[in-house]
Protein backbone atom coordinates (compact mmCIF):
# COMPACT_ATOMS: atom_id res chain seq x y z
CA UNK A 1 0.00 0.00 0.00
CA UNK A 2 0.86 3.34 -0.76
CA UNK A 3 1.03 6.55 1.25
CA UNK A 4 -1.14 9.66 0.97
CA UNK A 5 -1.94 10.99 -2.59
CA UNK A 6 -0.85 14.19 -2.99
CA UNK A 7 -4.55 14.96 -3.49
CA UNK A 8 -5.47 13.68 -0.52
CA UNK A 9 -7.17 15.59 2.64
CA UNK A 10 -5.48 15.68 6.04
CA UNK A 11 -7.86 13.72 7.12
CA UNK A 12 -7.06 10.63 4.69
CA UNK A 13 -5.40 7.99 6.54
CA UNK A 14 -1.88 7.52 5.19
CA UNK A 15 -2.91 4.17 3.16
CA UNK A 16 -5.44 6.27 1.35
CA UNK A 17 -4.51 6.44 -2.62
CA UNK A 18 -6.42 10.04 -3.08
CA UNK A 19 -10.12 10.56 -4.56
CA UNK A 20 -12.41 10.53 -7.64
CA UNK A 21 -13.53 13.46 -8.79
CA UNK A 22 -16.70 12.55 -7.95
CA UNK A 23 -16.23 11.19 -4.59
CA UNK A 24 -18.25 13.08 -1.70
CA UNK A 25 -16.33 16.51 -0.81
CA UNK A 26 -17.45 16.25 2.90
CA UNK A 27 -17.08 13.92 5.95
CA UNK A 28 -17.84 11.08 6.00
CA UNK A 29 -15.46 10.81 3.52
CA UNK A 30 -14.58 7.62 1.40
CA UNK A 31 -11.22 6.03 1.57
CA UNK A 32 -9.47 3.38 -0.64
CA UNK A 33 -5.95 1.81 -0.97
CA UNK A 34 -4.07 1.46 -3.78
CA UNK A 35 -5.06 -2.52 -4.61
CA UNK A 36 -2.95 -5.71 -4.43
CA UNK A 37 -3.99 -7.60 -8.07
CA UNK A 38 -4.07 -11.74 -6.53
CA UNK A 39 -4.30 -14.52 -9.77
CA UNK A 40 -7.10 -16.85 -8.45
CA UNK A 41 -8.11 -20.06 -9.73
CA UNK A 42 -11.75 -20.54 -8.90
CA UNK A 43 -14.63 -23.19 -9.44
CA UNK A 44 -18.40 -22.20 -9.55
CA UNK A 45 -20.92 -24.64 -8.49
CA UNK A 46 -22.92 -26.49 -10.89
CA UNK A 47 -25.69 -28.68 -11.02
CA UNK A 48 -24.97 -31.02 -13.96
CA UNK A 49 -25.50 -34.56 -11.96
CA UNK A 50 -21.86 -35.01 -10.53
CA UNK A 51 -20.06 -33.52 -13.51
CA UNK A 52 -16.76 -31.46 -12.04
CA UNK A 53 -17.54 -27.58 -12.40
CA UNK A 54 -14.40 -25.88 -14.38
CA UNK A 55 -12.17 -24.00 -13.22
CA UNK A 56 -11.93 -20.46 -14.10
CA UNK A 57 -8.69 -18.26 -13.91
CA UNK A 58 -9.43 -14.46 -12.47
CA UNK A 59 -7.75 -11.50 -11.32
CA UNK A 60 -9.15 -10.53 -7.96
CA UNK A 61 -8.10 -6.63 -6.29
CA UNK A 62 -7.84 -7.13 -2.43
CA UNK A 63 -7.43 -3.25 -1.06
CA UNK A 64 -8.90 -1.78 2.04
CA UNK A 65 -11.86 0.81 2.13
CA UNK A 66 -12.84 2.98 4.92
CA UNK A 67 -16.28 4.89 5.63
CA UNK A 68 -17.72 6.41 8.60
CA UNK A 69 -18.04 3.58 10.23
CA UNK A 70 -15.11 1.19 10.21
CA UNK A 71 -12.65 0.20 8.27
CA UNK A 72 -13.04 -2.74 5.38
CA UNK A 73 -10.83 -5.47 3.75
CA UNK A 74 -12.39 -5.21 0.24
CA UNK A 75 -11.41 -8.70 -2.15
CA UNK A 76 -13.16 -8.48 -5.23
CA UNK A 77 -13.27 -9.76 -9.08
CA UNK A 78 -10.93 -7.28 -11.01
CA UNK A 79 -13.83 -6.86 -13.76
CA UNK A 80 -16.43 -7.60 -11.90
CA UNK A 81 -17.68 -5.07 -9.53
CA UNK A 82 -20.93 -6.66 -8.31
CA UNK A 83 -18.71 -10.01 -7.26
CA UNK A 84 -16.74 -8.83 -3.70
CA UNK A 85 -17.00 -8.89 0.03
CA UNK A 86 -15.77 -6.36 2.34
CA UNK A 87 -15.47 -7.42 6.16
CA UNK A 88 -14.36 -5.41 9.04
CA UNK A 89 -10.66 -5.73 9.73
CA UNK A 90 -12.06 -7.82 13.09
CA UNK A 91 -13.75 -10.05 10.63
CA UNK A 92 -10.52 -10.41 8.29
CA UNK A 93 -9.03 -11.53 11.63
CA UNK A 94 -10.47 -14.15 11.97
CA UNK A 95 -10.83 -15.41 8.30
CA UNK A 96 -6.86 -15.05 8.12
CA UNK A 97 -6.71 -17.83 11.12
CA UNK A 98 -9.42 -19.41 9.69
CA UNK A 99 -7.22 -19.84 6.17
CA UNK A 100 -4.18 -20.16 8.02
CA UNK A 101 -5.75 -23.13 10.04
CA UNK A 102 -7.14 -24.83 6.87
CA UNK A 103 -3.86 -24.70 4.52
CA UNK A 104 -1.97 -26.31 7.65
CA UNK A 105 -3.97 -29.15 7.40
CA UNK A 106 -3.92 -29.38 3.46
CA UNK A 107 -0.20 -29.46 3.25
Amino acid sequence: MTPSAPDASPECPVWCAGHEDDQEPTPPRWHRSDGIIVSVVERHRTRFGGVPAPLVAKDFVVALEQDAQAIYLYIGALEDGHRFFAVTLDSAQRLHAAISAALEIAT
